[in-house]
């Protein structure tokens, strides 16, 4: 587009020239411009116009979202209904041991809470010895050497010690839920274990895939405000924790969050398993984004229902140290599976395949939807897709924890990550430990 000139270009100009004539000449030469250059000059104007235009109907729809994330220059979280600033910078580092990674576990300086998993409820409120006739592994090795081992370190390191409570059999959940005796049991049990192991905290992870309705909710409630009232009245201080799934707070199927939360310290966001070893196509276990699109919800959209009732401080983002793997049909990234091939694929299954690399021809691929790696191999003619979390996809969970102000981050499950650091050391790096 040809230079408009500046009126000073005009005033030197006519400086240049004397007389009348001169000026009515110079008068007639911008007259003629204007003439020449007046389409010109409107598709100036208009676009002029149109650039901040779309500026300001930006700064109106996204005026109260001002987050902009780190994590590069392509991806924003912009759901926030107001400005927030960070509140709690110290963040909780929970994590969750299972019984069956006790012999292969290592006590990290970068965590805050170990939660042993755990305790099975009985129905009748009692905890289980034995399952369908067989040891009940969770109480056997809460026993056993190796984690007293464990519990003493961590004492000693100054690291805050939880047991996690489970029930997953519906009838049970539902007897339970039902009965005062049975929870008037579960009590006095425990206390028993208060009483007998140094735990600051109990979290409570009763899940069902059975059907719920509003009294079965109203029930579990009702018993998270009894344990509550009695932690409170007879310890001095027990924290109290709760899981649920990411989709809890949209559809709430067991549990009445906004009702629950103001009982609880934390409630634990297990933001995983939106693929599983069962599902028909490949896919990322924790998506972050791309819900709306490709699957079924993601870590963005469930979170936004979470912030609404329960305060940042308050949730810990659960977070994935495994994957699942699948023969599939291609290696596309939603390839479909074949039926009962998938399995859990911890973070050393992963390392393991990428270091037989040429012999597996290992591919290694990211899904910018998602925001999670995903890799795919060859053995013995057939293809197989792994999906997992490594430090780029954790470290943009947590720039999301921290743009947010979440209370911190759980992870499932301690032991996964084998003797690698590169899980641990983005975390050093990316968060502000709370000091116990």
């Amino acid at each position: 587009m040809k230079k408009i000139p500046s009126k000073k270009t005009f005033i030197k100009s006519n400086k240049q020239m004397s007389g009348s004539h001169n000026k009515n000449h110079s008068s007639h030469q911008k007259l003629d411009w204007f003439k020449k250059n007046k389409i010109k000059i409107k598709i100036a104007v208009l676009v002029f116009v149109t650039f901040f235009a779309t500026i300001a109907v930006s700064l109106w729809i996204f005026l109260d979202i001002p987050l902009i994330s780190p994590i590069d220059s392509l991806t924003t979280f912009m759901f926030l209904s107001k400005s927030q600033l960070a509140k709690n910078n110290e963040k909780i580092i929970y994590g969750f041991l299972p019984y069956w990674n006790v012999n292969i576990f290592t006590l990290q300086k970068e965590l805050t809470h170990l939660s042993y998993f755990s305790l099975t409820l009985n129905a009748d409120g009692s905890f289980a010895s034995s399952i369908d006739g067989e040891l009940e592994m969770g109480l056997h090795r809460l026993n056993s050497d190796e984690f007293s081992e464990i519990s003493e370190d961590s004492l000693d390191k100054n690291k805050k010690t939880e047991i996690v409570v489970s029930q997953f059999n519906h009838d049970d959940i539902v007897y339970f839920l039902n009965s005062e005796t049975a929870q008037a049991n579960f009590l006095q049990s425990i206390d028993n274990v208060l009483l007998a192991y140094p735990f600051s905290g109990i979290n409570i992870d009763i899940e069902t895939s059975g059907k719920t309705d509003e009294k079965m909710q109203q029930n579990l409630t009702d018993f998270i405000v009894k344990l509550r009232k009695h932690l409170d009245e007879k310890y001095n201080h027990v924290q109290l924790s709760i899981d649920m799934y990411a989709g809890a707070a949209t559809n709430q199927q067991l549990w009445q969050v906004s009702e629950i939360a103001p009982y609880v310290d934390y409630i634990v966001v297990m933001a995983y398993d939106f693929h599983r070893s069962s599902s028909s196509n490949a896919g990322p276990v924790a998506p972050l984004f791309g819900g709306k699109e490709f699957w079924d919800g993601d870590i963005n959209g469930y979170l936004q229902a979470f912030l609404k009732v329960v305060p940042t401080e308050k949730i810990l983002l659960g977070i994935p140290f495994y994957g699942y793997e699948w023969q599939t049909t291609s290696r596309e990234s939603q390839s479909h599976t074949f039926p009962d091939t998938g399995s859990t694929a911890s973070y050393t299954r992963v390392i393991e395949i990428l270091e037989r690399k040429d012999e597996l021809q290992v591919q290694e691929h990211w899904n910018e939807d998602a925001l999670s790696p995903y890799i795919s191999y060859i053995e013995d003619g057939e293809i197989y897709v792994i999906y997992y979390e490594d430090s780029r996809s954790i470290s943009y969970k947590l720039d999301y924890v921290n743009q947010l102000d979440l209370g911190g981050i759980a992870i499932w499950a301690l032991g996964y990550e084998g003797d690698s650091r590169e899980l641990w050391d983005v975390i050093e790096r990316k968060v502000n430990i709370v000091k116990n």
